[in-house]
């Protein structure tokens, strides 16, 4: 668990444990508790979160897996760098950035639907006779 994420863990459990402490502090004088009882149940219930909280976070920073580190990779390959080309055609040339069609969307659509003939070829150069 990284430092800041662990300081803001912190923070925020001392600040519950003392709202806590505020809230048992004033249902206690409400129901009339005298002055010493009043200061050792405020004291005890914040001091008992307060502990509770620590413990578990400690415990969970001991018992959590480390962060994986992030390793430098090559950058993102450019558009139409990996498979990017339609069944059937000759894989097109890297240096053209001219295609308006992203992904494995054959440019010749374009133009409207394919013919029966060049459907059929596709279908066979598949393997589905």
């Amino acid at each position: 668990m990284t430092t800041q994420i662990s300081e803001l863990i912190k923070t925020w459990t001392l600040r519950i444990s003392l709202a806590t402490a505020l809230i048992v502090a004033l249902l206690s004088w409400f129901n009339g508790v005298r002055s010493f009882d009043l200061v050792i149940r405020t004291g005890l219930s914040f001091g008992i979160l307060y502990l509770l909280f620590s413990s578990i976070l400690m415990a969970y920073q001991k018992t959590s897996l480390p962060e994986p580190q992030l390793e430098q990779t090559s950058p993102p390959p450019e558009r139409g760098g990996v498979i990017d080309f339609s069944v059937g055609d000759e894989v097109p040339s890297t240096d053209s950035d001219e295609s308006l069609f992203p992904g494995q969307v054959d440019p010749s659509l374009s133009i409207g639907l394919e013919d029966s003939k060049r459907k059929a070829d596709i279908v066979r150069r598949m393997g589905w006779e």
